[in-house]
């Protein structure tokens, strides 16, 4: 077993010896409160090998995260997954898309009718044009709308996701005749994850653009930080972020570090250097600083969640290195609520009997990106991965 399944495992061992028996939304767990584990990123990427994690899914959510996918309406929308066959969030957008016909449609009453856009979106935002839109449906029938919509099942569901249809609730009536609407497209989450990661607060604050040239300009700060949990918000979401926080920290490398380095990149030109100065391995472009991230979770499903959290958090730290010339540190996990639901227990009981593999996983990149918005899904080459067989823990979502 290597050191990344090690420190999980450890871990996972703790919460079922130690654990407390807690209620939650999503069903009866075992939890401990307040724990941390550490994964040094220059031994490779920490991806569990005592079960195969779904890596695709890991880097194409991270890529709806930062590639600003928010829709018109600044709602995170799940097109952009389904389309890439990832259903990671699917079953949320699903349960979100009941909650708001029940509170915005039955509760209070409210008309409505049918959307959809008569051009594509992202070639709508390309061209920075406004996207409009023609009846799909219009059904005075209040009724049987309302009766349709509550007997939606997910498959249907999906269907409209990717046809992008949407709902005009009518929330108040003009004198002219016209009327002001709420908008819900099918597959919305409200302003999650990306949201507040690339347009925070009334402002719209790029918080990982800020990042990036702050990790240029200024790499000893210490406010190099993201936050995903806006209170303002809370109501308007279908799941409050559980990895709430992240941090960046960096430290310059010493010469032998830098020349270490130099020599490993170099198919061995520079073996023959003892010695050598900064100023020397600048005009080389050798990286100066090591990159280390710290992510804070208020909640954490260890057997479901966390495996794609670290390997994900780590990606992040890993494609911020590419793009500022640094290299990989080091990964802190920092767990408020970190728990297993009773329906995996046997699950991680499997797990915890498996050896994995004694290699760490490595992560490198197809070709030189520079910006953190060019990143795509081919660019990410993932080596030396041997997992053991996967192991299906339900994912609980709640109600």
């Amino acid at each position: 077993m290597n050191k990344v399944d090690k420190e999980y495992c450890t871990l996972l061992k703790e919460i079922l010896d130690y654990g407390r028996y807690k209620d939650s939304r999503a069903g009866e767990t075992i939890s401990l409160f307040g724990k941390s584990m550490r994964f040094n990123l220059q031994d490779g990427l920490p991806l569990l090998t005592t079960k195969k994690v779904f890596y695709k899914g890991i880097i194409h959510e991270l890529l709806w995260f930062l590639n600003r996918p928010f829709n018109v309406h600044r709602s995170m929308n799940i097109k952009y997954l389904i389309d890439n066959n990832v259903h990671i969030w699917t079953d949320d957008a699903y349960r979100w898309f009941k909650e708001v016909v029940e509170k915005e449609i039955v509760q209070k009453k409210r008309e409505f009718y049918f959307l959809v856009p008569t051009v594509d979106d992202e070639l709508a935002m390309q061209t920075n044009e406004t996207v409009s839109f023609h009846f799909w449906e219009r059904n005075d029938d209040f009724k049987n709308n309302v009766e349709w919509l509550k007997q939606l099942d997910k498959e249907a569901f999906i269907d409209l996701v990717q046809r992008q249809v949407e709902i005009r609730m009518i929330v108040e009536k003009q004198e002219d005749g016209s009327f002001k609407t709420k908008p819900y497209r099918f597959g919305d989450l409200g302003p999650v994850y990306g949201k507040q990661w690339r347009a925070y607060g009334i402002s719209e604050f790029d918080q990982i653009q800020n990042i990036v040239k702050t990790l240029k300009t200024n790499p000893n700060d210490r406010r190099m930080l993201c936050i995903a949990f806006n209170p303002d918000v809370l109501g308007d979401v279908a799941l409050p972020p559980c990895h709430m926080m992240f941090q960046f920290y960096t430290y310059e490398l010493q010469p032998i570090e830098r020349l270490a380095w130099l020599c490993e990149h170099s198919n061995g030109e520079y073996d023959e250097w003892k010695t050598t100065t900064h100023e020397k391995m600048d005009e080389l472009n050798v990286p100066r600083y090591s990159l280390s991230c710290s992510f804070t979770m208020r909640s954490n499903d260890f057997c479901c969640g966390n495996p794609y959290n670290i390997a994900q958090y780590a990606m992040l730290t890993y494609m911020l290195c590419e793009v500022c010339n640094m290299v990989p540190g080091e990964l802190v996990y920092n767990g408020g609520d970190v728990h297993v639901y009773t329906n995996h227990i046997e699950g991680a009981k499997e797990q915890l009997s498996r050896n994995g593999s004694e290699i760490i996983p490595k992560l490198k990149f197809n070709r030189k990106v520079t910006d953190i918005n060019d990143f795509k899904y081919e660019d990410f080459i993932i080596e030396d991965y041997y997992p053991d067989a996967p192991i299906k823990y339900a994912l609980n979502v709640g109600l």
